[in-house]
């Protein structure tokens, strides 16, 4: 009987001991489970805040900044990032890009010219292309209580939310639903009625808001960097990591075998190593250091030292970096070479098939900036208009179509028509080409009857019925100016003059 319960006493006691043991080995492989996904952490992984409060379409408030400063970062510290958005600088507003109004008005244009002048748009053209690339949305402030527009630009991260007043949760002067620092129609997102800057409410008119890589009825923009900077990342380690393979690949050693017991060995080896260059031996003689970057081994008979070479096999890692690149040119549309700095890997003929899809996304970027400065444009021309500084209207001629007798003709007259607003902006050239060559062939093919007038001026990139009316513009303004008289009139002249001179009889 009593052996019956010992028997079931150890039993329990066996059970709690397993159970207990079991505990422990699950919390020590819970323990290995976590320091092992701890090793598979990026080591600045805590520099970087993860975008997890947004939707897919749109970033909460709190992302959105977070995603500027990292962009932010990335432009000022990553060489990709920066050859980017430096190349879309360049092929955007670079050398050759021009605004220039359409109105023959010739106090349009000095307008223009001041204010081009007084707010340093050479520099500022390129500051507007790298606010939009870089932060994903650029905010344009006007100032037109002087005599010429100010244009200043508005800190994205500071257009925010206002606090909330103490009554009733009211924000004094709000009329709208705001959201982002934006404030905007309660029915109808996209009619903005004012702007929070620093906590002050701006009205819509005096802000002009561009935002890109969103939907039209998203608030706030995103950076052309985005979808590229875990790649620029990668890249970056993945670099890392073959100049540590390069640094191991290089290792050098030298082992120095000394005839003698062990323990002279060492003291030998201890005696070798200098912390001055200035000891000097028994001899005389100055004590060396190994040469940089070789290390020492000091051993006697019964010790012997093999020489490994690290066997890393990593021969076929150079093609993953190459591919990463090729990912980056993809999520910015680039072709290889322009996003590497390198056109080693192509050739002409493959050169000139990868830029075509390069060519179309900078001119796509170009009719988007051609909204923005046409909008500067206006708003100057406008601001002359009411200041009094410009003419409300200008007499312009234009071909008004008649009928006579059955027969159609276009006949030019005057009409006065409000000042025109408008400019023609030239962006700089995308594709180099030789001109001269260029113009050859098209000379031979309009020869041969292959090609028309408007075709060839469409390979030049001209808009053929415009360059005509400019050519004529010019034939006229020559042909009005001073011509030479006939010979018979400036005979008939001197005469007259001749006989003026002459004394009344």
């Amino acid at each position: 009987m009593f052996e019956g319960l010992r028997r079931r006493r150890l039993d329990h006691i066996l059970g709690i001991k397993q159970a207990e043991l079991a505990i422990k080995v699950i919390e020590h492989i819970e323990a290995d489970t976590l320091k092992s996904l701890d090793s598979l952490k990026d080591p600045d992984e805590d520099d970087w805040i993860l975008l997890g409060e947004s939707s897919e379409k749109e970033l909460s408030p709190t992302d959105s900044e977070t995603l500027r400063t990292q962009a932010t970062k990335f432009y000022y510290k990553e060489p990709h990032a920066r050859n980017i958005i430096r190349l879309l600088e360049k092929y955007v507003v670079g050398r050759g890009f021009s605004v220039s109004p359409m109105s023959e008005v010739e106090a349009v244009e000095e307008v223009w010219k001041e204010f081009w002048k007084h707010n340093k748009m050479d520099l500022r053209k390129k500051e507007i292309v790298r606010r939009v690339f870089r932060d994903g949305e650029i905010f344009n402030r006007y100032f037109d209580d002087h005599e010429i527009v100010a244009l200043r630009f508005m800190n994205p991260g500071k257009v925010a939310d206002p606090e909330p007043g103490p009554e009733l949760g009211k924000v004094k002067g709000m009329t709208g639903k705001c959201t982002y620092g934006i404030e905007t129609d309660k029915d109808d997102i996209e009619t903005v009625l004012a702007y929070w800057y620093k906590g002050d409410r701006i009205k819509a008119k005096e802000v002009d808001h561009y935002k890109i890589m969103v939907d039209s009825d998203v608030k706030r923009g995103r950076s052309i960097l985005e979808i590229v900077a875990p790649l620029i990342k990668m890249y970056n380690d993945w670099l890392k990591d073959r100049m540590k393979l390069n640094k191991v690949r290089a290792a050098v050693a030298i082992v120095r075998k000394i005839t003698g017991s062990p323990s002279q060995a060492a003291n030998i080896a201890d005696a070798t190593r200098v912390k001055t260059s200035k000891q000097l031996a028994a001899d005389g003689t100055a004590k060396q250091r190994a040469p940089e970057g070789v290390s020492m081994f000091t051993t006697n008979k019964g010790v012997e030292y093999d020489m490994l070479a690290p066997n890393l096999q990593a021969s076929d890692v150079q093609h993953d970096g190459r591919a990463i690149l090729l990912a980056i040119a993809t999520g910015v549309g680039f072709p290889e070479y322009m996003t590497s700095g390198d056109a080693s890997n192509s050739s002409y003929a493959s050169t000139m098939i990868a830029e075509g899809p390069a060519v179309m996304e900078f001119e796509d970027w170009q009719d988007f900036f051609a909204i923005i400065f046409t909008d500067i444009f206006e708003r100057v021309i406008q601001f002359g208009i009411d200041k009094g500084i410009l003419p409300v209207s200008e007499t312009v001629t234009e071909k008004v179509e008649k009928e006579v007798d059955g027969v159609k003709t276009f006949e030019e007259q005057e009409v006065t028509k409000p000042l025109s607003t408008e400019c023609n902006i030239v962006f700089p050239e995308i594709v180099a080409r030789d001109i001269e060559k260029l113009c050859k062939a098209l000379v031979i093919q309009k020869g041969e009857g292959w090609v028309s007038n408007h075709t060839a001026c469409a390979d030049l990139d001209r808009d053929y019925d415009k360059e005509q009316e400019l050519i004529k513009q010019e034939e006229e303004e020559e042909g009005n100016g001073e011509e030479d008289l006939p010979e018979d009139r400036e005979d008939e002249s001197f005469k007259k003059e001749a006989d003026e001179d002459l004394p009344e009889a």
